[in-house]
């Protein structure tokens, strides 16, 4: 069924629309900024239904200071949990969602259904499993799209530069409000910066830690990716400087290049030969052709196209941003923040990424050790490159699942 895009203000039950695209099957949506407005564009099915749906909830944490500088006024958070947490708080595991991800991460249809549940690596009988989308991000986190009370139009340009350690700061005060005391920090990609972060920034509510695919920064590489992704949305007309949500229209062709830039990182040459190799077509495509078109062209354009319908373009210049500019060893050096982890670590490696490069991870393992750090390493044997973390599934089970396990018992004792 087709759903129209749209944004909406609400004043005090007085509200205001405008369509800014046809046809969207999913639209994204931002927090409000206060109680009194609200930007919101609402997917058609919201809820699923089986034993482990988690329905979205949302928390209001008040002003948040800005590692760059300033505050960011009446910041919330959206979540999802799944399993009980213990009297003591103490049996949390905080999952971090990867760039253009959400808080569905468990559940029917979640990004890593298969490892959250009763009995999975993730285990909702003993764990009480919390994921947040992000700061800055759109699936009802406070980020671009939302409302700034100064003006009553989406922030736009105007919402503040925002670094992994304010994501991290929020996410803190969200999992101290839910009665979280001790929580394992485990994400991939963006999530394992935020997993880094907590280790060494908040040592004292960290029982343990699992950075997936990634490692203390991105290198020159990856920062030229995310450049090309952002210099896409921001060349396309519909753009505007930022504030396409007001003037009723969506970068939609800049937003898709992204994406299409960012299938390429996540992926390996040894993906890409095997599922594409040279075949020609063998779906439609998207775009008017320029001769033949081959099959791995069809794939990105439909996931260019499938990413216009559910994320907004200002987040993903703002996250990507935020991925460039992370440190683990800023403003006092990698030693000194690497040393402040105080618990076991646990790193994931993956045989086939570029973006991540498996032998950067073992290094970063090697100077935890060489520090004194109790480090378990894995490398998952995968061709599927970056995205490996959300495809291998039996690997990464063995990967973190004894190792979670482990870290719970020892909540337990």
């Amino acid at each position: 069924m087709a759903v129209a895009r749209a944004i909406a203000w609400i004043f005090n039950g007085d509200r205001e629309s405008m369509t800014i695209s046809e046809e969207s099957p999913y639209l994204f949506e931002a927090s409000p900024p206060s109680s009194r407005t609200l930007l919101r564009v609402v997917a058609p099915d919201d809820i699923g239904g089986n034993a482990l749906q988690s329905p979205r909830q949302s928390m209001e944490l008040g002003n948040l200071n800005l590692e760059l500088g300033g505050t960011l006024a009446n910041v919330t958070l959206a979540y999802r949990t799944w399993g009980t947490l213990n009297k003591a708080g103490t049996n949390a595991i905080l999952v971090l969602h990867a760039l253009t991800g959400d808080s569905a991460a468990g559940g029917q249809g979640g990004w890593w259904e298969p490892l959250i549940g009763p009995g999975r690596a993730l285990d909702t009988d003993r764990a009480f499993v919390i994921c947040a989308n992000i700061l800055g991000g759109c699936q009802g986190s406070t980020g671009p799209a939302s409302v700034d009370p100064l003006t009553g139009r989406p922030f736009a340009m105007r919402f503040p530069l925002i670094t992994i350690a304010d994501m991290v700061s929020a996410q803190r005060r969200l999992i101290e409000r839910l009665g979280v005391t001790r929580l394992v920090a485990i994400g991939g990609s963006i999530g394992g910066f935020q997993a880094l972060e907590w280790a060494t920034r908040h040592p004292d509510l960290v029982s343990g830690v699992v950075p997936i695919a990634a490692t203390g920064s991105l290198d020159a590489q990856g920062i030229a990716m995310n450049e090309i992704g952002r210099r896409a949305i921001m060349a396309d007309p519909d753009w505007r400087g930022g504030s396409y949500l007001h003037e009723g229209v969506f970068p939609e062709r800049g937003l898709a290049i992204a994406r299409m830039v960012g299938m390429v990182t996540y992926h390996s040459k040894e993906s890409m030969t095997s599922r594409f190799d040279r075949n020609l077509a063998t779906r439609p495509v998207l775009y008017p052709s320029f001769g033949p078109t081959f099959d791995v062209e069809g794939y990105l354009h439909y996931h260019g196209n499938a990413l216009v319908k559910r994320f907004d373009a200002n987040s993903y210049l703002y996250l990507t941003r935020a991925m460039d500019l992370y440190d683990v060893g800023r403003n006092g050096g990698t030693d000194y923040w690497l040393s402040r982890i105080a618990v076991p670590i646990a790193t994931v490696g993956i045989r086939s990424d570029w973006l991540f490069p498996p032998g950067d991870v073992a290094d970063m393992a090697e100077h935890l050790r060489g520090l004194g750090k109790d480090v378990t390493h894995t490398e998952l044997d995968s061709p599927h490159g970056h995205d490996a973390f959300l495809k291998e599934w039996t690997q990464m089970s063995e990967a973190v699942g004894p190792f979670l396990a482990h870290r719970l018992s020892a909540v337990e004792e």
